[in-house]
């Protein structure tokens, strides 16, 4: 355990240092709000059991439940903005209304902001209002959807074209959309390992050449895949999150394709809070990165993507 200094600020070793001109954009953050206290991330005492490390401890904030705590150590670590995913998934994941998202962070307007989460059960006339809704509150920056993990049994995979007007409406309304794939999140609501693939992103990234797609978890274990797609269809954004440090096999190809094919589209997230904030940042900076790959890495792409700049 590390226990804050005097200041309450965490000892030098753990702290990101980089004289104060850059501040991170974290894409993969879920705070303790009441919906996400209820899902396997926080009633879990240690957190995902398969993505556990000591290197990596749980956070004191994630521990108490408490958004004090987080901000302070978003600010220790110097996290400018934590980036919320909204969530219609099957338990033990569960849901996450964009609602309670939006009064959320219209307390913290100036350190989070959010992808608004579509409900995969609903009707395409319900996900286009729900995507112009969204689209019109500046909080949100982008569209979320889980299809392997979808509250509709019968939608698994993101080229089904049953969701193609989702695509459409995003591009229409030039908004990125996130997919989220990862062979944990499988095991974890016990559905076929094979709908992890980033294969099926392909066909979207092809069909909507002008659409970026950000992938959540780099549909992590497939590595190799997910760098493939991403060499082959420049939309396409790699976002490896706690996936990405040296502890993590095939965490290096994921650093070795960002620092030299895909250095303006790949991005960082810490996946708090499973994992802490200084940790992860530190983790990712220990790859040697070419000179300015980094400062896009942790914090420009996403700006970038998100409309921010």
């Amino acid at each position: 355990m590390v226990n804050p200094g005097a200041e309450g600020r965490l000892p030098f070793k753990y702290r990101v240092v980089d004289g104060g001109a850059m501040k991170v954009v974290d894409m993969r953050v879920r705070p303790p709000l009441p919906s996400l206290m209820r899902s396997v991330l926080f009633q879990s005492k240690d957190g995902v059991e398969q993505t556990r490390h000591t290197d990596y401890p749980r956070p004191e904030s994630a521990k108490a439940g408490s958004i004090s705590l987080l901000l302070q150590e978003m600010d220790d670590a110097e996290v400018q903005h934590a980036v919320i995913m909204g969530r219609h998934s099957m338990e033990p994941f569960g849901v996450i209304p964009n609602d309670e998202i939006a009064q959320f962070i219209a307390t913290y307007p100036d350190r989070f902001v959010a992808w608004a989460g579509l409900d995969l059960s609903k009707s395409p006339e319900d996900w286009i209002r729900e995507i112009r809704r969204c689209s019109t509150l500046a909080c949100f920056k982008g569209i979320s959807v889980e299809p392997s993990i979808s509250l509709d049994p019968t939608i698994r995979l993101a080229n089904d074209r049953r969701l193609y007007p989702i695509y459409e409406e995003c591009l229409r309304l030039n908004i990125p959309v996130n997919i989220t794939l990862s062979g944990v999140l499988q095991r974890i609501t016990r559905q076929p390992y094979e709908n992890s693939s980033p294969l099926q992103v392909y066909q979207v990234a092809l069909d909507f050449p002008k659409l970026d797609i950000h992938v959540a978890h780099a549909a992590y274990p497939w590595v190799m895949e997910m760098i493939g797609i991403a060499f082959t269809c420049t939309n396409v954004w790699l976002s490896p999150d706690l996936y990405m440090v040296k502890q993590m096999p095939g965490g290096a190809e994921y650093a070795k394709a960002a620092n030299n094919y895909f250095q303006a589209r790949t991005v960082f997230g810490s996946n708090y809070p499973s994992k802490p904030f200084p940790q992860m940042i530190n983790g990712y900076r220990e790859w040697g990165w070419r000179p300015g790959v980094m400062e896009g890495v942790l914090g420009g792409n996403a700006r970038r993507l998100m409309r921010m700049d």
